[in-house]
């Protein structure tokens, strides 16, 4: 008859057998019945009202078990849902904060970089204009030399031109 674990499964067998077992049973009745025709009728009334009501009974609680089952079911979905729902939540807070650090970690590190930058551009500006004041300063020594040979050419010109 299918399985009877209050699930809902075999209702229809159920009530097939149920039916047939009646109606064998009417027909059995009827062959072997030592009463009068109008007793027989009412006993064979009697008893398929009795397979009548015996039938819904069971459909009845079959429905009520397959309803009960339904809502655990709904309810244990509702839980799994909300389970999920919470370790999405949680899963997205991590990235979040994740890629807050990153972003923090990122902007740190190029900061940096510019400071570096930065402070190695100021060295080269500093290392260019204390060349340029060397040069300045050689050229300027260079040029005092240059007049003061030139004076001393000059000087030693205007010697040998009066002794000649």
């Amino acid at each position: 008859m299918g399985n009877q674990d209050g699930n809902g499964s075999g209702i229809g067998s159920f009530l097939a057998g149920l039916l047939l077992g009646g109606a064998i049973g009417a027909a059995i009745a009827l062959l072997y019945a030592p009463q009068k025709g109008e007793h027989t009728r009412d006993y064979l009334k009697k008893k398929t009202d009795e397979a009548t009501e015996a039938a819904r009974a069971k459909a009845s609680s079959v429905a009520d078990a397959a309803k009960t089952k339904a809502g655990e079911l709904s309810d244990k979905a509702g839980a799994v849902a909300d389970q999920v729902k919470s370790k999405t939540n949680e899963v997205a807070d991590t990235l979040k904060s994740k890629a807050q650090d990153l972003s923090t970690k990122a902007t740190d590190a190029l900061n940096s970089a510019k400071d570096s930058v930065q402070s190695l551009a100021d060295k080269g500006k500093t290392a260019i204009s204390n060349q340029k004041d060397i040069i300045v300063e050689a050229i300027d020594a260079g040029k005092q030399a240059m007049a003061d040979k030139k004076e001393e050419l000059t000087a030693a010109a205007d010697k040998a031109g009066e002794s000649a």
